[in-house]
C-alpha cells in the first residue's frame, strides 16, 4: 500500500484546518495565522498559527514557508530549504543542542517548495541581534555549539546531506557581490574603516579564497548562521532555529560568527581568546588545538563579514531595521578583524 504524497502549501492560505488535521494527526477545527518576523530575514515567511480543536493540540504553532520568488530561487540554488529539513529530520532532538519540536517537515518536488510546522517559542526570550547578545547568552550559545560539534552521530549522516561551507557556488556568488556591496557599507558606515581592513576588503576574493581553502577542509557539522536572532533563551536553556546554512567546516567558524557579529564590540573586546578556549574545553571529539582554532577563528571572522555586507546590495528595498542591522554587524566584524589582528593569518 503506497502512502499519499504530502501536499505542500503554496501559501499560508493553504494551511487550512483540513491540511493541519491530516499532518498533525489531530482534529483541527480552526486555524488563524499571523505573519511574524517580517523584518528579520528574506529567505522564508514565518507565521504564528493559533489552533483550536482536539484538546491535545498545542495552542499555537509556527509555520515556515518559502519566501519571495527571488528568495526561493536563491534558496533553491544554495539548497537552503533542503538543508533545514535534513537538519530537523536527522539532527534535531539527537544532537546535544536544543531545537524546537517539529511537527511537520516536508519538501515538494522541487527544492523551492517546503513546509515546516514547529513548536512556538513565544514563551522564550528571543535575543535581539541589533542590540547584541549578553556575555552570558554568548557562553550558553558556545556550549550549544560545542555540543553540536562534538556529536558523534554526525558521522552517520549520508555524505552530501550538508555541503561544505566551501563550494564553487559560494565563491561564484558571494565573492563578486561583496565587491559590489562594500561601497554601500562605506557610504553609510557610522565609523571609519581602519586602513588595513579597507585594504583587505579591496582584495576580498583573494583573502576569502584562502580562508575557505582552510576552513572548508574540516567535516565538523556547523549551524552556519548562528546569529542572535536565531537564539531563544529560558534561564540557562537555549533553543536554536534556522538551519538553512547548515554545512560542514571548521568548528571555530561558528564561534567566530557568533562572537564577532553577535556580541557588541564593547562586550566582546578582549574576550575572543577566552571564549574560544571555553569552547575548546567543552569539545569531546577530535584534537582541535588552540593554535589551529585561533587561526580558524580569525580567518572565519574576516571571511564571514561577507554575510552582512552582501545583504546591503538590496539597500533601497531593505526595511530600516534590516539596514541598521547589516551596518551594525559589519561594523562589529570590522572591529573584530582589526582588534584580533585577523589579517596576519593570511599569506
Amino acid at each position: 500500500m503506497t502512502q499519499d504524497p504530502v501536499v505542500i502549501p503554496s501559501c499560508i492560505d493553504d494551511v487550512t484546518p483540513a491540511w493541519l488535521t491530516t499532518e498533525l494527526g489531530r482534529s483541527v477545527d480552526d486555524a488563524v495565522a499571523q505573519r511574524i518576523a517580517e523584518d528579520s530575514g528574506f529567505a522564508s515567511l514565518l507565521y504564528r498559527v493559533r489552533l483550536s480543536g482536539d484538546p491535545g493540540l498545542p495552542e499555537t504553532v509556527i509555520v515556515k514557508l518559502p519566501g519571495t520568488p527571488e528568495a526561493r530561487g536563491a534558496m533553491e540554488m544554495l539548497g537552503g530549504y533542503r538543508r533545514e529539513l535534513e537538519f530537523y529530520r536527522r539532527v534535531a532532538g539527537r544532537a546535544p543542542m536544543g531545537t524546537p519540536e517539529v511537527h511537520v517537515a516536508e519538501m515538494g518536488s522541487t527544492a523551492g517548495d517546503f513546509v515546516l510546522v514547529m513548536e512556538d517559542l513565544a514563551g522564550w526570550e528571543n535575543a535581539d541581534h541589533l542590540a547584541g547578545l549578553t556575555m552570558s547568552q554568548a557562553r550558553t550559545a558556545i556550549s550549544g555549539l560545542a555540543g553540536l560539534h562534538s556529536w558523534p552521530g554526525a558521522a552517520d549522516i549520508p555524505s552530501g546531506a550538508f555541503p561544505s561551507m566551501d563550494t564553487p557556488l559560494v565563491r561564484d556568488l558571494f565573492f563578486p557581490v561583496f565587491g559590489l556591496a562594500w561601497p554601500v557599507y562605506r557610504e553609510h558606515a557610522r565609523e571609519p574603516v581602519p586602513p588595513r581592513v579597507a585594504r583587505f576588503a579591496e582584495r576580498f576574493p583573494e583573502y576569502a579564497a584562502q580562508a575557505l581553502d582552510v576552513l572548508g577542509r574540516s567535516n565538523t557539522l556547523l549551524h552556519g548562521d548562528i546569529r542572535a536572532d536565531n537564539l531563544f533563551f529560558a534561564g540557562d536553556e537555549m533553543k536554536v532555529v534556522d538551519f538553512q546554512f547548515a554545512s560542514t567546516g571548521a568548528g571555530a567558524s561558528d564561534v567566530a560568527y557568533l562572537v564577532s557579529q553577535g556580541l557588541p564590540a564593547s562586550a566582546r573586546r578582549g574576550h575572543d581568546e577566552e571564549l574560544l578556549r571555553e569552547y575548546l574545553a567543552q569539545l569531546t571529539l577530535g584534537d582541535y588545538t588552540f593554535d589551529q582554532a585561533w587561526r580558524d577563528y580569525r580567518m572565519a571572522t574576516a571571511y564571514l563579514i561577507v554575510l552582512p555586507v552582501i545583504t546591503l546590495m538590496g539597500w533601497d528595498a531593505l526595511p530600516e531595521r534590516s539596514r541598521q542591522l547589516c551596518l551594525t554587524l559589519t561594523q562589529r566584524a570590522v572591529a573584530t578583524i582589526d582588534e584580533t589582528d585577523a589579517l596576519e593569518v593570511f599569506a
